[in-house]
């Protein structure tokens, strides 16, 4: 231990101060710039151990052909126990090195493409660490900028952090969940359909085209399908409301979720909310005989 590294620089690298996404970084009198492996862990949205956590992941099938040499050996001497533990400013902590969390970012962007992921949470830490991969290239652009024209001498302390979390925060924002949770139940409420949270038939989807994106201004529908195609798998890439734009589409977006939820709760039956919900869009409503009957029977009143 005492001859392990010790840090000479420390600070909190936030990503995204609202989402409590934050790493804590150092440099060591090795000059080797690390990251903590826990909070590593933890903006993967990993929970317990960090580095028993990561190489669970990291273990499996999955994943093995994305892995740089680098994490290849990282993983090896986690599965062995082998994984050194540094000085830091506030005690000892396990080091996870700057160039492999990039390698890491790879590793899962490329899964991703590759459309061999298979569960939903293998596809936020994906879009998590794509967010982050691109706020990389972004600042590392503005770092080079600043360094080649002197700029890097002149500037606050705390001037690329703010950067950093500006870029981040732009890209996180594909993680905003725009379907609120009332949504989905309702529609299985009125389904029939039993309620599992993230867990959602297909069928889901397509009614949600329906009712929601088939709504929206003529043609969006049809562009988002264009921009977002489906992998070989079936599966797409991105949610459609990720291409949708702030000062437009994500507004008439959340007008018309709330206006579908609120019919939502006002319907008993499935078949109920279907005409109340084209009796509100202007759309033609088809009444049942039994319909038919009640409104000749109210008009003779």
């Amino acid at each position: 231990m005492n001859d392990s590294p010790k840090a000479t620089h420390y600070g909190v690298w936030i990503l995204n101060e609202e989402k409590d996404v934050k790493i804590e970084c150092y440099v060591m009198d090795t000059r080797e710039r690390v990251l903590s492996l826990r909070g590593a862990a933890r903006t993967m949205g990993l929970v317990g151990n960090g580095s028993q956590a990561l190489a669970r992941n990291l273990n499996a099938q999955w994943i093995a052909p994305f892995l740089s040499e680098g994490l290849k050996n990282w993983l090896e001497k986690a599965n062995r126990n082998e994984l050194p533990t540094y000085r830091g400013v506030r005690g000892q902590f396990m080091p996870f090195e700057a160039s492999l969390f990039v390698d890491l970012c790879k590793a899962y962007v490329d899964a991703l493409h590759a459309g061999v992921l298979q569960t939903e949470k293998q596809k936020q830490i994906a879009e998590r660490l794509y967010a982050i991969m691109t706020a990389f290239a972004k600042t590392g652009l503005v770092a080079v900028i600043d360094e080649v024209t002197g700029y890097q001498a002149d500037r606050d302390r705390d001037e690329l952090q703010k950067v950093l979390e500006k870029y981040i925060s732009a890209e996180l924002l594909p993680w905003a969940k725009r379907f609120p949770d009332e949504f989905y139940k309702q529609m299985f409420r009125l389904k029939g359909w039993q309620y599992k949270g993230k867990a959602k038939t297909p069928y889901a989807g397509k009614l949600t085209n329906e009712y929601i994106y088939s709504y929206l201004p003529d043609g969006v529908l049809d562009e988002l399908k264009k921009t977002t195609p489906k992998s070989e798998s079936g599966n797409r890439k991105n949610r459609f409301h990720q291409h949708l734009t702030e000062e437009t589409g994500l507004p008439n977006l959340d007008k018309q979720l709330q206006q579908t939820i609120a019919l939502m709760k006002a319907s008993d039956t499935w078949e109920e909310f279907d005409m109340l919900f084209k009796k509100a869009m202007g759309e033609p409503v088809q009444m049942s005989l039994e319909d038919k009957s009640s409104e000749v029977v109210n008009n003779s009143l």
